[in-house]
């Protein structure tokens, strides 16, 4: 009879990345690399998409989840611009920030699959327990059906511009405090500059927070300069 072997974050991450790779690879994942990056065939897009397995330990079991974690260089570049520019503005916006945060900022964009699954409304399912073998089995059972259902279509989404501007246009939490510089980026590669420049051109940041104002005023004064109407 198979014993349970002794579970750990890195033993789960690689049961979960090897289950993945056997079952989906041909379909989902670049095959020389033991990561889960997607390199499908129909996906159009030059976003870099990778799944990660977050792991949490707690109450004598792990709470885990699988996320898609997207990346992109056009964003990355325009956020590290902005975020320079708004050091200068508001020095103190710095003292908070760590390397990790930085990082964590020039992401695109980072979403599990419990709220993909639950169209992110709050009663998306939780994180699923793993304390036993019997438990990872169930976990792995649950991201393959995942991808062949509800989340794969979702990340499927993103694979043209133009439907994952659409999904950008269909939910307006995505992208979080970032959503602004991340929606004119998509707006951009779709419709060109002018475009992206006139939608921000129209909008009024008056009394936002700071960071999310910041991102307008950037965008309007330093990127659409002479491009868009100012409000």
């Amino acid at each position: 009879m198979k014993q349970d072997m002794v579970l750990n974050a890195k033993t789960i991450r690689a049961r979960v990345a090897e289950a993945l790779h056997a079952r989906l690879g041909e379909r989902w994942f670049k095959p020389s690399s033991a990561k889960l990056i997607i390199a499908s065939a129909d996906n159009l897009t030059d976003f870099s998409i990778e799944l990660g397995c977050f792991t949490d330990y707690r109450y004598g079991a792990y709470d885990c989840e699988l996320a898609a974690v997207f990346k992109w260089r056009k964003f990355a570049k325009l956020w590290r611009d902005f975020d320079a520019w708004y050091e200068v503005k508001d020095p103190s916006s710095a003292q908070f920030k760590t390397r990790s945060s930085r990082q964590r900022n020039q992401q695109f964009l980072l979403k599990g699959f419990n709220a993909i699954d639950g169209g992110f409304q709050p009663s998306s399912r939780g994180f699923f327990w793993v304390a036993s073998e019997q438990d990872l089995d169930a976990f792995m059972t649950q991201c393959i059906a995942d991808l062949d259902g509800n989340v794969g279509a979702w990340i499927r989404r993103w694979f043209t511009w133009e439907s994952a501007l659409d999904v950008m246009d269909g939910n307006s939490q995505l992208c979080g405090s970032w959503r602004d510089t991340a929606y004119f980026c998509l707006l951009e590669q779709v419709h060109g500059r002018e475009a992206a420049c006139t939608w921000i051109g129209g909008i009024d940041a008056t009394g936002w927070p700071g960071l999310l104002a910041a991102q307008v005023e950037y965008l309007q004064s330093q990127v659409c300069r002479g491009l868009a109407p100012q409000p």
